[in-house]
């Protein structure tokens, strides 16, 4: 066990990972760029909304740094279909930065449910290595520039979120039994919602949290939620460090700003179980940061 006597902040900016993976098109209607894409046309599109900080949080003890915590928002994912399950870029990353820091390095992945890498990655393992590398030198970078200060006014918050239950058809209990009773893969899907309609009709609300030590909040979302969040809370409080970290409770799935539900196109809103919540989102924010 070690004493903390000081906590620290740096952030840096990350070059060339993250991608919006909702592209409008011309027409309005939105084309899905996701983690990885080949299409040039895809590639050639703006980044689009993007959170582009790696914020830091450190611990130390006196002057020893005992741990480093990095907040970025994207999906992980940048290399599919070899049948292992990896830590891919962010593990990558953070494994590099242990071995030349000696530093106990944690990485939290931010509001990244409308965000991937899409933009940068072709898939191949020659992308995930040069991704690895740009990410690592962000954390590099973040982890340089860290500024201690004394640990002060530690405090734990909480707030539940009742999450409403999808209004379409197709989310409704009655088709989901349908569904279950059939064969194809839609019975996962099915089965899942199942679970969450469950939990809702049952009045099990979902917890989000945030820790406070000093001018820092780290703020725990659910599920996959999209990068506006993360932005909402870092402008309710422009004058504090604000560092968020998403999928605590992924049983609602993706969830983002109201207007996903009338958008025509886009994946995401394919897999949100709950209905609109924005408003919900954004009151429990700013309760937490308070």
């Amino acid at each position: 066990m070690r004493q903390v006597t000081h906590i620290g902040t740096g952030r840096a900016k990350v070059e060339r990972v993250a991608s919006n993976r909702r592209v409008v098109q011309a027409d309005g209607s939105i084309r899905g760029r996701y983690s990885s894409t080949k299409d040039p046309a895809l590639q050639a599109a703006p980044e689009g909304l993007i959170d582009p900080w790696l914020r830091t949080i450190s611990f130390h003890d006196d002057a020893t740094p005992l741990a480093e915590l990095h907040y970025y928002a994207t999906h992980p994912q940048s290399f599919y279909g070899d049948g292992r399950v990896t830590y891919d870029v962010p593990g990558i990353a953070r494994e590099r930065l242990e071995k030349q820091s000696g530093v106990f390095q944690i990485y939290f992945n931010g509001c990244g449910g409308n965000i991937g890498m899409g933009k940068y990655n072709d898939g191949t393992p020659a992308a995930r290595e040069a991704l690895s590398g740009r990410l690592f030198d962000a954390m590099a970078r973040s982890a340089a520039e860290i500024k201690r200060q004394p640990v002060a006014r530690i405090s734990w918050k909480t707030t539940s979120v009742e999450f409403p239950l999808r209004a379409d058809a197709e989310f409704s209990a009655e088709r989901v039994r349908q569904v279950m009773h059939q064969a194809g893969a839609g019975r996962l899907k099915a089965a899942m919602l199942q679970g969450w309609i469950g939990r809702v009709q049952a009045g099990r609300p979902v917890e989000l949290s945030c820790l406070t030590i000093g001018n820092v909040r780290i703020a725990h979302l659910p599920g996959e939620p999209f990068v506006e969040f993360q932005l909402a809370a870092q402008q309710l409080r422009p004058d504090l460090v604000v560092a968020v970290a998403g999928y605590g409770d992924c049983g609602m799935w993706y969830f983002g700003p109201d207007s996903i539900y009338s958008d025509r196109g886009g994946y995401e809103q394919t897999w949100s179980f709950t209905g609109p919540c924005e408003q919900r989102i954004r009151t429990a924010l700013a309760e937490l940061l308070t």
